[in-house]
């Protein structure tokens, strides 16, 4: 789903309308198929609860991290609804449980990896930095997509540091997704994600992989050297 200009402005603060207008038009609905709308206070409601029963999502103006939030949702729609379910499902109390923990670990952190190859996730699961950005990087760079997910990355992301690190899910994909155009592809992993939540909700924050999003090939010009893989303190064996 591609964001028009508009909604892309850089530095400059978006106007929650036209976000607005944005889920209304590209039918952008929570699991009840209720329009989200993006509002500027809240009403004492929990939070989770009133995206579920009114598709209000509490959103301060003027800050970045609800600002990438509503984002999120215009470009993942039905993960973000499939996470809101989920976690009303899991319940809502004075304090979160596992479940929730997991559920928020990945709206905030998520990275997405689309991976045709599931020897390439297992590199990736294990740590073997060198393995898979180095010597199969090649080939990670053809069969492996990373998409950022979490809000609080993007936030993130406005000042990055080597140490940013992204709580990764696999989602196992055909060869031919990547012959897609960047569009399609989004809304695909996307419907993907959404049902994989719905089947195998993650159970504890400790199920992600973690990922120094640095690291991943070409979203810096320094990760090209081998080098780059070696700082220990951030890529962990």
């Amino acid at each position: 789903m591609a964001l028009p200009p508009a909604l892309t402005r850089g530095a400059e603060w978006i106007d929650p309308a036209l976000l607005n207008q944005y889920a209304a038009a590209h039918n952008i609905t929570n699991a009840s198929g209720q329009t989200i709308q993006f509002i500027a206070s809240g009403t004492g409601q929990a939070y989770e609860i009133r995206i579920a029963e009114t598709g209000q999502v509490p959103t301060r103006v003027n800050n970045w991290h609800d600002y990438f939030n509503a984002l999120a949702w215009l470009i993942w729609p039905h993960s973000k609804a499939a996470l809101n379910r989920l976690h009303v499902l899991a319940g809502i109390t004075a304090q979160r449980n596992r479940r929730r923990d997991a559920l928020t670990l990945l709206d905030e952190s998520g990275v997405i990896v689309a991976c045709t190859d599931p020897a390439l996730w297992q590199l990736l699961q294990q740590h073997r930095w060198h393995e898979l950005f180095v010597e199969q990087r090649a080939r990670a760079e053809k069969e492996m997509a990373f998409h950022l997910l979490g809000h609080a990355l993007y936030e993130k992301a406005l000042q990055p540091y080597p140490g940013m690190t992204g709580k990764c899910q696999i989602i196992l994909v055909p060869a031919d997704f990547f012959a897609l155009d960047q569009i399609r592809r989004q809304r695909q992993l996307d419907r993907l994600l959404a049902q994989q939540l719905l089947q195998y909700p993650p159970h504890t924050p400790g199920e992600f992989a973690a990922l120094p999003v640095l690291g991943i090939p070409g979203i810096t010009a320094e990760n090209i050297d081998p080098s780059y893989y070696q700082n220990t303190k951030v890529f962990r064996p």
